[in-house]
């Protein structure tokens, strides 16, 4: 009888669990796609294939909501650590839509210097350079939207 029982327990929560995960998994799905009606984003002119970044130049379907996801960078050369500042200034972050990470990468995309966020996060980011191990003109600047992809931008820009 026990054993009968505790099976029937444990029948009943992998039910839960497995209809819980079908329900949170088009719960999430509907965020995202209300969350794109609202800024005016039909999920069929949405390109096909996701870029592998987006940038000032190049935001693909994204154009609309470009100049909240890109990074905004103070970069002091004078300085060896803590010498960029980043910050990204969306008007439309929540606890759904957030930057999950702002950091820098190398010319081949190596992570140099990163600093995650939290849901609900303010996406300003302090950040280190090592200039003589980097070059900073072959660096760039990234911010990582949970829903909106990766966005780029050079650390120093061609017309400085």
């Amino acid at each position: 009888m026990n054993s009968q029982i505790k099976f029937l327990k444990l029948s009943l929560m992998f039910w839960v669990i497995l209809v819980n995960s079908f329900y949170c998994t088009g719960e999430s799905e509907d965020r995202a796609d209300n969350e794109n009606r609202q800024l005016n984003l039909d999920p069929a002119s949405r390109s096909i294939s996701p870029q592998k970044e987006y940038t000032k130049d190049k935001p693909a379907e994204w154009a609309q909501i470009a100049n909240d996801h890109l990074p905004e960078i103070v970069f002091e050369k004078s300085k060896s650590k803590d010498n960029v500042k980043v910050k990204v200034l969306g008007r439309k972050f929540s606890e759904r839509h957030y930057i999950e990470i702002i950091g820098l990468m190398d010319e081949h995309k190596a992570d140099i210097d990163i600093k995650h966020f939290e849901r609900g996060n303010n996406p300003i980011a302090i950040l280190t350079l090592n200039q003589k191990e980097h070059n900073p003109e072959t660096v760039k600047v990234f911010a990582k939207c949970n829903l909106h992809d990766l966005w780029t931008v050079p650390l120093i820009s061609k017309e400085e």
